[in-house]
């Protein structure tokens, strides 16, 4: 067989005068023969033969001989086929790749008439790119849309091998038929190296991001928009599937109105699924993220998932549309000490390029001049460049080893900014390193709830003495006493920058308290105090506060809830506030009675004051003491709570004075006190007959207030004055909402709390069907719409549970329901639906 092989070959190739074979014979006897020597293991000279000679010669034929397409294209795949062949046998595998490709895209001319060609390119082609020739079937029909189920391609059956991962990229990178790819691997145990895997996975999901036909990647059950990852689909639930969605128009809802938001809101999104999938999840965030912060709260990621958040930003590539993350909270996840020492390499490839660089000084401060023009090609670089605001709170496991290694890759970067580690197991044996911190530009340190202690506390205050960029800390419920309390004396004296501290739910005492208060009053920075819950209660640590808010020139905020001070307290602090500059005052749960609340305000002497804010929630004030707040505090008042304040019905009249009295009144809370249907009605009808130049209130809550439908019914004249309405808890059924909605009222909410209450599906029929109605007037005369609530509506969020009511079973309560203009919360439930 060889000597005829050869024989034919020399005629074939023979030349002269007389014998002249025609070129595509000449190819075709080419062929063959390197088919016989792959037949009996010459697979070298086969190929040559077959390679360089045969699909050469076809080529050239081809270009210069006019054929029909069907016999080109026919030659040309038998060729490729026998030479790729070839490549398998000698371990070529890329050159065999490269064949069998090409011969599958003549296939295409071929049609059914291809003499299965396809399917033995198919073959060969899956041993070349080592992966299971069923695969590399569904990768042709993906990458060409082919098959029953064309545009989706379904790879959950398969086994994610790094050949296939190779495979699918190469299919997205060429494909213009897929639109759909779905991701369901339920085998967690991996037999790669995971650093190796993690890579390529980054890059298929640079891949799928980049894949302009793509326009859904559902991964363990839920959808992925590509190149809006934060617009993620979930099933259509109850509202989508009822009338509703025609009365809500939710084609439009789900349409592109939602607008991008700060931080990437992925909280819970991935909980229950492994952590193979986890990782696919992580690497498609990083990858397509456009926001300038990323929340995977709420996850259960561990050292195995934490390692693709890792790699994936450390990727030296990113797509030009996309964002760096700047921020990356990852509260109550499975951090350790292992998980996070890997979370600690997320600074790894901004350490080279950060290095070197010194921080420009101008005054001498230490601190970059405020003035220096502004360079966009600077700003742009820094884009490139690591994550700057970390929050791991929550982790309970991380402990003082896993924090140092925190410490340790957060110092390497230069710019890093905010660290929150609240409750995380942290003693003061951990906090021995904080001090290279002062390598960074850190702005913001939370410790709250770690068992720190005196000593702790201490060692973190003379650490951030030499961090003199530092702004706010936070040491809520660290254990701190006297001890402590004098550091954070040293610190608040001496620190130039710091312009808030909370040092909440500690055991300051008296003495303690007196200690901070001094250090603040010798502050020049600090603008908010929050010494909440910390057993202050002589008049002495009364005084010393006093003082202090007449000294700290800078002071605008002081919270003081929790501390019930002895009966001359209140007179001393509130004696203080027209000669400081304190703007918010926060005194829950104070003890404070009508007495203490008319001490407290001087008998109206401080009626000339500049005090905006005022918290006093869960104070037993009474009627009486709102009387006392009315009279004294009219002038610059913006918000005003008094939630659980022991109000009644009573204090209708100084509600009235109240909103009437304080042209600056924006906020208003009397939520949980018993108003009754009739506790706002006077203030209503004032803010009815008067111009909204009048007043300023725009918010109002009056939750769980026992108001009822016909407590509803008479908010209708402020409708369309107020922009937040909170209803919650007031024994509203659907014959209130049918009756408010029915009122030919301008409706100017942005939003309607309604959650707690027992409406039902005729309610929630009224208030569909008025929104439908006043969209399709806007549609005809804009300038005649009634409500805004439907202006460019959007469902972000709808929850539902059965009835608790006499209603049938399947009526359902609906909790939640968002538009861009307005919010409706109803019963208590969860029907979690759609972002």
């Amino acid at each position: 067989m060889g000597h005829l092989g050869s024989e034919a070959k020399s005629l074939c190739l023979a030349g002269g005068d007389t014998v002249q074979q025609h070129p595509l014979l000449i190819a075709l006897t080419l062929l063959n023969l390197s088919a016989v020597l792959g037949d009996i293991d010459h697979d070298e000279h086969g190929l040559r033969w077959g390679l360089e000679a045969a699909l050469g010669l076809m080529y050239n034929v081809f270009s210069n001989v006019e054929l029909p397409e069907m016999v080109q294209a026919y030659y040309l795949a038998l060729a490729c086929h026998n030479a790729a062949l070839l490549d398998v046998k000698l371990g070529r595998w890329a050159e065999a790749q490269e064949l069998a490709d090409e011969g599958i895209e003549f296939t295409k001319v071929l049609g059914e008439n291809d003499d299965h060609l396809r399917s033995k390119l198919i073959s060969i082609g899956a041993q070349a790119k080592h992966v299971p020739e069923g695969f590399l079937s569904e990768a042709v029909n993906a990458l060409n849309g082919w098959g029953e189920e064309r545009g989706v391609w379904n790879l959950s059956f398969w086994d994610f091998s790094m050949p296939e991962i190779q495979e699918v990229i190469r299919v997205l990178e060429s494909t213009v038929t897929l639109n759909k790819l779905v991701m369901d691997q339920k085998d967690d145990d991996r037999r790669y190296e995971l650093s190796v895997e993690n890579r390529n996975l980054v890059q298929l999901m640079m891949a799928v991001v980049s894949c302009h036909c793509l326009e859904t990647v559902t991964i363990s059950g839920t959808d992925y928009r590509p190149r809006k990852v934060w617009r993620r689909v979930k099933r259509r639930g109850f509202l989508e599937t009822s009338w509703y969605a025609s009365a809500l128009n939710f084609s439009d809802v789900w349409g592109g109105g939602s607008q991008m938001p700060e931080t990437g809101p992925y909280q819970g999104l991935i909980a229950d699924i492994n952590h193979f999938s986890k990782r696919l999840v992580i690497a498609l965030l990083i990858v397509a993220n456009e926001t300038d912060g990323i929340d995977l709260s709420d996850n259960g990621i561990n050292a195995v998932s934490i390692s693709m958040l890792a790699d994936a930003l450390n990727h030296p590539e990113r797509l030009s549309r996309t964002r760096a993350c700047r921020s990356l909270v990852l509260r109550n996840n499975d951090l350790d000490p292992a998980a996070a020492s890997v979370l600690a390499r997320i600074w790894d490839s901004v350490q080279q390029h950060d290095e070197g660089k010194e921080t420009p000084d101008t005054d001498g401060d230490g601190f970059e001049d405020e003035d220096e023009e502004y360079d966009p090609d600077a700003e742009r670089e820094n884009e490139t460049l690591g994550v700057t605001s970390l929050d791991v709170s929550q982790n309970t496991n991380i402990g003082d080893e896993g924090f140092n290694d925190l410490l340790q890759g957060m110092s390497r970067y230069r710019r890093f900014q905010v660290l929150r580690a609240e409750n995380i197991s942290l003693t003061a044996a951990g906090c021995s390193r904080i001090e290279i911190l002062e390598q960074t530009r850190l702005d913001t340190l939370c410790l709250s709830n770690n068992a720190l202690g005196c000593q702790g506390v201490a060692t973190v205050c003379q650490a951030l003495a030499r961090c003199s960029r530092l702004r706010l800390l936070e040491l809520d419920g660290c254990g701190i006493k006297l001890e402590g309390a004098k550091a954070l004396r040293e610190l608040l004296r001496e620190h130039i920058r710091i312009q808030e501290i909370s040092v909440a739910n500690n055991q300051l005492g008296d003495d303690g308290g007196v200690e901070v208060c001094m250090g603040v009053a010798e502050s020049n920075s600090l603008k908010c105090v929050n010494l909440a819950h910390n057993g202050i209660f002589s008049d002495s640590a009364a005084e010393t506060i006093a003082d202090m808010m007449r000294t700290c020139q800078t002071l605008v905020k002081l919270v003081l809830s929790g501390n019930h001070l002895d009966h001359v307290g209140p007179s001393h602090i509130g004696s203080a506030i027209e000669h400081s500059r304190v703007l918010t005052l926060q005194l829950e749960d104070m003890g404070f009675t009508a007495d203490s609340m008319d001490d407290f305000l001087d008998q109206g002497a401080a009626e000339t004051q500049d005090l905006q804010e005022l918290v006093i929630n869960g104070n037993p004030i009474g009627d009486e003491g709102l009387a006392i707040i009315a009279e004294s505090l009219s002038i610059g008042l913006i918000n005003l709570r008094m939630s659980k304040c022991g109000l009644t019905k009573a204090s209708q009249a100084m509600l009235l004075s109240l909103v009437s009295l304080s042209p600056n009144l924006q906020r208003l809370d009397v939520s949980y006190n018993d108003l009754g249907p009739e506790g706002c009605s006077d203030m209503v009808k004032w803010m009815d007959q008067n111009d909204k130049e009048s007043f300023s209130l725009n918010y109002l809550e009056i939750s769980g207030c026992s108001l009822g439908d016909e407590g509803f019914k008479q908010l209708v004249p402020v409708l369309g004055s107020l922009h937040y309405l909170g209803l919650r808890d007031n024994g509203i059924t659907s014959a209130g909402l049918k009756s408010v909605m029915s009122a030919n009222q301008m409706v100017k909410l942005q939003t309607l709390d309604l959650e707690g209450n027992r409406i039902g599906e005729p309610g929630l029929h009224a208030l569909t069907e008025r929104f439908q109605k006043e969209h399709k007037r806007s549609l005809w005369n804009p300038k005649q719409l009634t409500s805004m609530i439907d202006l460019e509506p959007a469902l972000a969020r709808c929850s539902a549970t059965h009835s608790k009511s006499a209603l049938p079973d399947t009526v359902k309560q609906i909790v939640h329901f968002t538009g861009a203009k307005g919010i409706l919360r109803n019963a208590p439930g969860d029907f979690d639906h759609a972002d």
